[in-house]
């Protein structure tokens, strides 16, 4: 995903033990939701990943295979729902400079009519438009699930740079710039929010491990996160043979290790996704092994790109839904 931390154009537009998972319950969930933790894994996509080349154990992708997937795939993107998206920039104290976001609506709702919020952390360098836009279309799976429910819920994206969303030795934090100016900018300009169980939050790849951080770091900020393909490493010695600057030092890993503090998450409920074909696979697992008693899981065939997590999205939103307290359409 491209872009950044500072993207500061304006357009108005309507429109968180060992490496084997445990078992789920043995069924296979439908859209409409879970009610335990599952664990999903398609065959037949393993079969096509060794036929292309995939290294599960190390979480090697190949080009063949990322290919392959995205024609398996099929790349679904809904058709447009109507949903209204609001795409501005606020000046950030926190990071001394301006910070693209958007706020996307239910079809029908106007802007100003009080809500509860999903708040969505996009990819590594990605914005508001990758998240509710071209890319993931959340505003338009957004459309879907809230039709015909008399409590939809809207989505808020603010746009996260590439710095992992904790405090850096460079003085960035995006974290703080999230949870004390972006969550009471929505409930002070648009009225989406202003209680715990008005506020859930999704996030993709870093976003993913953003939301874990904010729910580990701030255990009264949200009622529920989905973290699908968490950009997560169960030590500091991994994530050095991976991007090697998401953190600043082992001690700053160590601080911030989603996987290590997992049992933070205790009375949030939380929604783990995960391709069996992405390269976080084998670290998400480990990560799921910790999360507290009561969490959900999802592992199905797919890779660490928009075309398979857009299939993930419904019942995501329907799992935002309902620990929101509403009530979202039958998928």
């Amino acid at each position: 995903m491209s872009g950044g931390c500072r993207r500061p154009s304006v357009t108005t537009i309507p429109g968180r033990a060992d490496s084997a998972p445990r078992p789920g319950d043995g069924r296979v969930p439908g859209a409409a939701g879970l009610t335990r933790r599952e664990v999903l894994i398609g065959g037949g996509g393993l079969a096509l990943a060794a036929a292309v080349g995939l290294d599960l154990e190390h979480g090697r992708l190949t080009a063949a295979l990322e290919r392959s997937l995205t024609h398996f795939q099929g790349g679904h993107v809904p058709p447009p729902s109507g949903a209204s998206v609001l795409y501005r920039a606020f000046h950030s104290r926190v990071l001394g400079h301006a910070v693209d976001y958007g706020v996307a609506l239910p079809p029908g709702v106007a802007v100003g009519t009080p809500l509860p919020v999903c708040f969505c952390l996009p990819g590594r360098g990605g914005g508001p438009a990758s998240v509710l836009g071209a890319g993931l279309h959340m505003a338009d799976f957004l459309g879907e699930v809230t039709r015909g429910s008399d409590r939809p819920f809207a989505l808020a994206s603010v746009a996260g740079g590439q710095s992992y969303w904790h405090r850096r030795a460079s003085g960035e934090d995006c974290m703080a710039m999230l949870v004390e100016e972006f969550v009471p900018l929505c409930l002070r300009r648009y009225r989406l929010g202003g209680s715990r169980a008005r506020r859930a939050a999704m996030g993709w790849s870093m976003g993913g491990y953003g939301v874990l951080l904010a729910a580990e770091t701030y255990p009264g900020l949200l009622s529920a996160v989905v973290a699908t393909a968490p950009a997560v490493w169960p030590t500091y010695e991994d994530m050095m043979n991976g991007p090697r600057d998401a953190f600043d030092s082992a001690a700053d890993f160590a601080a911030h290790d989603v996987i290590g503090h997992a049992d933070r998450l205790a009375g949030t409920p939380v929604l783990v996704e995960c391709g069996t074909a992405d390269p976080f696979y084998p670290f998400v697992r480990q990560l799921c092994q910790r999360l507290p008693a009561g969490d959900h899981y999802r592992y199905s065939f797919g890779s660490h790109a928009n075309a398979y997590w857009r299939s993930l999205e419904p019942a995501a939103l329907r799992f935002v839904a309902r620990h929101l307290g509403l009530r979202p359409s039958a998928p």
